[in-house]
């Protein structure tokens, strides 16, 4: 048993504080940086001192009040030194045989709690500045909005050992429940609940060094190796490698490329034409999105994807890294998709759906994102580890079908003539088929997708039929997933053969989960 996991209260690494509190210091630090910029550069310059209207610095030295000003900044940094290590001594985390809980808060105190049952997933989190000190965000994945739980911040090791145990205590808890042993779910270790609530508690950093390894060799391994490297106990091979140059390649043949290079060309014929105004005015604005496509490869850089007996095991990140186990059955749809711009190089990327949301827009591309950009051999060695249930072979075959596609192809259903007056380029591409229980749907021309739902994962099934495809008999069907990121459907379908699939995917799907919630 983790000592981690013991039922009992422990505190969070003890840098906690200063993780915590570095944004305000660097805020400070900006502060004081502004105000002092110009005298800095007089100095250098060997400027004679000149006064500044409306300059706070100017002002302090004006009237003698510079020491106060001084005794100011280190109050204020006194002041948020003792908060938050008021606030790391006043949050505690246990893990118990039911849930997860964390209490927090110095005026209002607050209690959560992530039930094992409903864990979606555990991730680990290492910014650019907690990898210095070792230190990594666990961040427990629940369904719902902002319903995650993060424990920031815990030793690098440790996160990653409770992190696994975490991960093995909610599937014996699923297991248990799905076949009625709920008496049967893991026992409490003894004495797990016989400390005090108020009882002084050990940080959670203590477990976070490997014996025998130091200071710099922590620091080296932190910034030096991935993080499989650095915790082979608990990071399996990756299946695939995404070359550095695949990666930037596919950030340069997108969509938003294809922007940027208009609004250059634009630029360029307006100055041409004498508006160098536009020069001030767009090009900060152009600047920023060049620099769109660093923060991008950076939180992509270094990808990894392997199975483990927890689920798949995602990691990815060049200075601030993630770590992410995704328990496979917690994995509600699957899409591969290959954009145009792709198409001559035979790249692919693959993106999942699963109940659990992230807060922030760059984590939450990044948790729908299993493979950024890969070839159809990486696709085939992925795709079967998170569809673990449906035949490897027949997954490969759908998978090919897509990408070389031939009009006497049976593998999927054929939508009726009529549909290439509304879809005259893609209409033979819209199809769906049966890989076990797994759905799979076919559609793009430009943009190729393969979506496969699992049928025990589907919420409803939603068909349509405005005036013009009632004309044609036609109707369109959706499969609906709890991640509105991806949108199984079938644009265009005959008439009959909509309803009858509607209605096996209605069956199906009822059947199929019942049966889930018991196995």
């Amino acid at each position: 048993m983790n000592p981690l996991a013991d039922g009992q209260w422990h505190r969070m690494h003890p840098a906690t504080p200063l993780l915590r509190g570095g944004a305000v210091f660097v805020a400070i630090v900006a502060i004081v940086f502004a105000n002092l910029r110009e005298r800095l550069v007089d100095w250098i310059a060997r400027v004679p001192d000149r006064t500044r209207d409306g300059d706070p610095v100017d002002a302090i030295v004006r009237h003698g009040w510079t020491l106060w000003a001084a005794l100011g900044v280190l109050l204020l940094v006194a002041l948020i030194i003792v908060w938050y290590r008021v606030t790391w001594r006043m949050t505690e985390f246990r893990v118990t045989a039911d849930a997860v809980e964390l209490r927090s808060g110095v005026v209002n105190r607050q209690n959560r709690q992530a039930r094992l049952d409903r864990i979606q997933g555990v991730n680990v989190h290492r910014t650019l500045f907690a990898r210095v000190f070792g230190a990594a965000r666990l961040e427990i994945v629940v369904a719902g909005h902002d319903a995650n739980l993060s424990l920031q911040y815990l030793g690098s090791s440790a996160a990653e050992e409770l992190r696994r145990e975490i991960l093995g205590l909610a599937g014996s808890k699923r297991a248990a429940a799905g076949a009625g042993l709920h008496s049967a779910s893991p026992s409490r270790p003894a004495g797990a609940a016989s400390r005090p609530a108020g009882a002084a508690s050990r940080p959670a950093g203590a477990a976070s060094r490997p014996a025998g390894a130091g200071v710099a060799a922590q620091f080296v391994g932190e910034f030096i190796l991935s993080p499989a490297d650095l915790h082979p106990d608990f990071a399996p091979a990756s299946v695939v490698k995404v070359h550095p140059g695949r990666l930037i390649g596919s950030l340069i043949l997108s969509p938003f490329t294809i922007v940027l290079i208009a609004i250059v060309v634009w630029l360029v014929v307006e100055v041409l034409r004498g508006n160098y105004f536009l020069l001030v005015a767009v090009i900060p604005s152009v600047f920023g999105m060049f620099t769109g496509y660093s923060r991008r490869f950076g939180r992509l850089a270094r990808y990894t994807i392997s199975g483990s007996a927890d689920g798949v095991r995602v990691g990815y990140g060049l200075l601030s890294t993630s770590s992410e186990t995704i328990p496979t059955g917690r994995i509600h749809a699957v899409e591969i998709v290959q954009p145009l711009l792709w198409r001559p190089f035979g790249w692919w990327a693959i993106r999942i759906a699963r109940a659990g949301r992230a807060r922030q827009r760059g984590q939450a591309e990044n948790a729908s994102t299993v493979l950024p950009v890969g070839s159809l051999e990486d696709v085939g060695r992925v795709l079967p580890l998170l569809l673990p249930a449906s035949d490897r072979a027949d997954l490969l075959a759908l998978v090919d079908a897509t990408a070389r596609y031939r009009r006497t192809a049976r593998l999927f259903s054929q939508a009726p003539r009529a549909a290439a007056w509304l879809h005259p380029l893609s209409w033979r591409r819209v199809g769906y088929a049966y890989v076990g229980d797994t759905l799979a749907l076919r559609a793009g021309f430009i943009s190729r997708t393969l979506a496969f739902v699992p049928l025990a994962r589907v919420q409803s099934v939603g068909i349509r039929q405005g005036p013009v495809r009632r004309m044609l008999g036609l109707v369109g069907l959706a499969v609906h997933v709890v991640d509105v990121r991806i949108r199984p459907r079938l644009s265009v379908i005959g008439t009959a053969a909509g309803a009858e699939l509607f209605e096996q995917l209605a069956r199906s799907a009822v059947m199929l989960a019942s049966r889930d919630a018991r196995s």
